[in-house]
């Protein structure tokens, strides 16, 4: 993993393997020679130096104490008055949302050793990972450009510098704002104090719309919730995970679970132990979607699909339909979409295969949107209707996991296939 301004001091001399020859009573004789550096000698970054440095870091995120923080960070760092005010927000944003969270340090291989015993001085990652409870099924990681040094052999390792998370992880939501939330059964709604009415106003909907995916997908382990954000124009589709979407009500951002043990290191390794989800995910729900153009309910709905549907996340490149797909035909139920749209559906079919086997671009920016989203829906309906939910879990995690090249295989038809007997269902 690139990091900026890395600094590496390895400094060492080579010995020399030297063996005495005995005398003749067999005794081994003194002799004068190099001074001879075994394999573990000189000044090393232990895997105990990383712990200690470690739990000095946790245990101020623990109690939440921001110069405890400040006190494991080298006095002389320039952007300490950053980093107090990002996590002064933070603590106090945390009393407010459950996250748990701990720090991770790790020790990339090749560049923490210094064996004539001087001084060591390197750049990594420091990463942060955090779980809103009942949201995340693993950790979501952060991670930092940072700077650490080791004077000696017996010294700690120190913090000398750590600066902004990188911009791939930066920012989340509790970072833009002071904010409060309201828990219901199945959603945390987080939200500004000047956005406390509205938030409570559409309380009941985003509940009704989150109770709904979760009704509609397959239940990730560990996850019993789904955290909306009321976000404003300014942020909308900024935040962590996301992508900017003009003249949207909502948006879904995406978190893949990485190893934060590995990342610490410089590597970037999936995390996927069996049963748990692969990514989550927050909503953000725009100021468009109580502006009276959407339906709150079937909006929080469709999002949260997305959410949910995070557990299957694989590497491969995931046909538009099959995520846009997926979500409407949750949003309202099958029934409901093709009795307020199936004559819609059936007469666009035809104009939607060709298009839904493209890329995004050309189903997103074709025209008739509306369209292709619910006969992408139909695709579901039809896969409900003939197989039932497990048809559809089956279907939209291939395609989530393998992607387009690998889900054929493993479903035995092709994309192009499965929309032919969409088509023959409907009658189109």
């Amino acid at each position: 993993m690139n990091t900026i301004d890395r600094r590496v001091l390895l400094l060492g001399s080579a010995g020399l393997l030297v063996s005495a020859c005995g005398g003749s009573n067999g005794d081994p004789k003194k002799t004068k020679g190099p001074n001879i550096v075994k394999p573990d000698a000189g000044t090393v970054v232990t895997a105990e130096d990383t712990a200690a440095l470690r739990k000095r870091l946790n245990d101020a995120f623990q109690a939440r104490d921001i110069d405890q923080l400040i006190k494991v960070i080298d006095p002389d760092d320039l952007s300490l008055d950053e980093v107090r005010a990002r996590w002064v927000r933070r603590f106090d944003n945390f009393t407010r949302i459950p996250v748990t969270g701990e720090w991770y340090v790790g020790a990339p291989s090749g560049r923490t050793r210094n064996g004539s015993g001087g001084q060591i001085e390197y750049g990594g990652d420091l990463v942060f990972a955090h779980q809103i409870r009942g949201c995340d099924g693993q950790q979501v990681v952060e991670t930092y450009d940072a700077d650490f040094r080791k004077k000696s052999e017996d010294a700690p390792l120190e913090l000398m510098h750590i600066g902004d998370p990188k911009e791939d992880y930066d920012p989340s939501f509790w970072d833009v704002a002071k904010i409060d939330a309201i828990e219901t059964e199945h959603a945390y709604i987080a939200f500004r104090p000047k956005d406390a009415g509205t938030a409570k106003a559409y309380r009941d909907r985003i509940e009704a719309g989150a109770k709904r995916a979760f009704a509609a997908m397959q239940k990730p382990k560990g996850v019993s919730k789904v955290f909306y954000a009321l976000t404003w124009p300014e942020i909308d589709g900024k935040l962590y995970g996301g992508i900017s979407l003009k003249d949207r009500g909502a948006h879904a951002y995406y978190h893949p679970f990485v190893k934060p043990e590995d990342l610490a290191k410089g590597q970037t390794t999936r995390s996927t132990p069996k049963g748990l989800p692969q990514a989550t995910g927050r909503v953000g729900m725009h100021q468009l979607a109580f502006a009276g153009r959407y339906d709150v309910t079937e909006v929080a709905a469709h999002e949260a699909i997305h959410v949910l549907a995070n557990q299957w996340l694989g590497i491969g490149d995931r046909p538009t339909w099959v995520v846009e797909g997926l979500a409407t035909w949750g949003e309202a139920g099958a029934s409901t979409l093709m009795a307020r749209s199936g004559g819609r559906i059936r007469s666009f079919f035809g104009s939607f295969v060709p298009r839904a086997l493209k890329d995004y671009q050309a189903f997103q920016e074709s025209g008739n949107v509306n369209d292709m989203y619910n006969c992408a829906g139909a695709v579901f309906a039809y896969l409900e209707d003939t197989g039932g939910k497990d048809a559809v879990y089956e279907v939209a995690s291939a395609y989530y996991d393998e992607g387009r090249s690998g889900a054929p295989k493993i479903l035995g038809r092709s994309e192009k296939e499965l929309l032919n007997a969409t088509r023959k269902w409907l009658g189109a």
